[in-house]
């Protein structure tokens, strides 16, 4: 999953939160730098993406993306189902999209300063362009991929991946909503 669906899956706690969006930003010795609660979101987040790497559906998911991709078809994935949790999310949620991206930014805000350098860095940017609104439109899905194609040093096609996104929509959609709840199981049966 990406940025949003680890967000929404975090608790409702700064530290959580901050904890389930450091996943991919610190390395293993974690422990020596975060307390306890951001531990165990960035743990949370590790073993949300195992969950969901290994899923028959999102696997049947990443058989749908041409092969022309080869190892971006789990990311471009986790993209996908952001889109789609992005698009229904008021059928997830009480509190607006907008609302719960406000609280969010917020948040990283308030502990950009304790936050590893690349991370740091990109705050500004995702709080500035509103990322995590933005994954509701297709547009700003074709927009987070380009940016991602600018950012991987080898050659790849990713800045053209939304096409792949239009070219199954509803498969990939009937794909989230299927996985998602499987997914939000999972996170509750988490201690």
């Amino acid at each position: 999953m990406n940025f949003l669906a680890h967000l929404y899956l975090a608790d409702n706690t700064p530290d959580s939160i901050i904890g389930n969006m450091l996943g991919d930003f610190v390395g293993m010795d974690f422990r020596e730098t975060y307390n306890a609660e951001i531990c165990r979101g960035i743990i949370q987040h590790r073993k949300i993406d195992r969950f969901t790497d290994s899923h028959p559906i999102f696997l049947q998911s990443k058989k749908r993306i041409s092969n022309d991709y080869r190892l971006l078809k789990g990311v471009m994935v986790d993209i996908f189902y952001d889109h789609y949790l992005a698009k229904n999310w008021p059928d997830y949620s009480e509190v607006t999209l907008e609302e719960f991206c406000s609280y969010v930014y917020d948040i990283f805000l308030d502990y950009r300063p304790n936050l590893p350098p690349r991370l740091q860095s990109m705050i500004p940017i995702m709080v500035a362009e509103n990322w995590l609104l933005s994954y509701r439109e297709v547009e700003g899905i074709a927009s987070v991929l380009n940016g991602m194609s600018r950012r991987i040093s080898r050659k790849n096609n990713l800045a053209n991946g939304a096409e792949e996104l239009l070219k199954h929509y509803r498969e990939f959609e009937n794909d989230f909503k299927t996985f998602f709840p499987k997914l939000i199981a999972y996170v509750n049966s988490l201690e």
